[in-house]
């Protein structure tokens, strides 16, 4: 299962065979063969409607004895602390939705894609907690956390938002040519364009499309082999030390992961910091940093880029958290991504222009 071709596949519900290019769900709906297979089986556990970006098993960490985190918000002027427990924060109801499709599998992509990933990451956490060499020497429990750090680059709202206007601008820039398609093709009885087709027949395309690349980004190809081949460790903090924050977007990294130089931070929890770097001094260096001076540095970046949320063991934080909370930040992954699309696109057009 960790050859890239192999995960591209689908496995069939009926013959267990594994196929590029499978029945759509619609098709699985009206199949005689399916039909027949789920009218054997229990009925099926309920399916996902309230989606975590922030999954619970990571928010929990700041826990305390009740149970509860502390999440500063600022839903108007002023920020807000207060407790709540994991599973009341840090979700949007059905986020991963891929609407449009029969109710049987509209959620498919909660329960058989992000679920898996974050619960074979909570695994791959204790791991790296307790020292276990099998992180670093067993494929599926490095390929499940470098999984795990790619989802929380992706898949927060705000990301699905950007994404969407990525997709958006490919489309108008392509309409055109579809368009051209679709009236040479059209018979007599279709909608009279191509827009008019979609809002007939298919309404929810683009929100499904969005979803679609969402999952692909997720599990994508050379940023998981990328990440697998960084140095790995966990920085552990003295209880009198200040205590790490986290966020909606609790990932820090650098610009990119491949200087010698680059790092990838994730806060585990009020005194335990996971560390990706590409090379020995690299380690060394972080490792030989004061420890209060990291903590602060972290924090303030993780609560520059937060989006909505930013979390906490207890109240303490307040007035560090109020001092960067909404003020610029570094951008997300997915921002840098559409700047960087547009850019080429600007390219493309001022070569077009000067080649007219």
């Amino acid at each position: 299962m960790q050859n890239g071709s192999i995960r591209r596949a689908i496995q069939c519900e009926f013959c267990k065979h594994w196929y590029i290019m499978p029945c759509e769900d619609n098709e699985q709906e009206k199949c005689p063969n399916m039909i027949w297979l789920r009218s054997q089986e229990p009925a099926p556990a309920q399916q996902s409607i309230r989606h975590h970006y922030i999954p619970q098993f990571y928010s929990k960490r700041w826990s305390g004895e009740d149970f509860k985190i502390t999440e500063f918000s600022c839903p108007y002027k002023t920020l807000q602390a207060k407790q709540v427990l994991p599973v009341q924060t840090g979700f949007a109801d059905r986020l991963y939705e891929m609407k449009g499709l029969p109710a049987a599998a509209a959620q498919r992509v909660e329960d058989e894609f992000m679920k898996p990933i974050d619960s074979d990451a909570a695994v791959a956490l204790r791991l790296l907690e307790t020292g276990d060499s099998r992180i670093h020497t067993e494929t599926k429990y490095r390929f499940a956390w470098s999984q795990f750090l790619i989802t929380l680059m992706f898949r927060t709202p705000n990301d699905l938002i950007v994404l969407a206007e990525i997709l958006t601008g490919d489309w108008v820039r392509d309409f055109p040519m579809f368009e051209n398609k679709y009236l040479a093709s059209r018979k007599p009885d279709d909608p009279a364009t191509l827009q008019d087709f979609i809002d007939q027949k298919d309404p929810d395309f683009m929100a499904r499309w969005t979803i679609d690349d969402a999952r692909a980004l997720m599990d994508h190809d050379e940023l998981l082999q990328l990440l697998n081949n960084l140095r790995w460790f966990v920085l552990t903090t003295a209880p009198d030390v200040p205590q790490f924050l986290t966020s909606d977007r609790p990932v820090v990294m650098s610009d990119i992961l491949t200087a010698d130089d680059s790092y990838l931070y994730l806060s585990l929890g009020p005194h335990r910091l996971f560390v990706a770097v590409t090379n020995v001094a690299a380690e060394q260096r972080i490792k030989r940093f004061p420890t209060a001076q990291l903590v602060e540095e972290t924090n303030r970046l993780i609560t520059l880029q937060a989006a909505k949320y930013v979390y906490g063991a207890d109240k303490k934080a307040i007035e560090f958290v109020e001092k960067y909370f909404g003020k610029p930040g570094p951008k997300s992954l997915m921002e840098r991504l559409r700047d960087y699309r547009n850019e080429k696109a600007k390219v493309g057009q001022n070569q077009a222009g000067g080649n007219a």
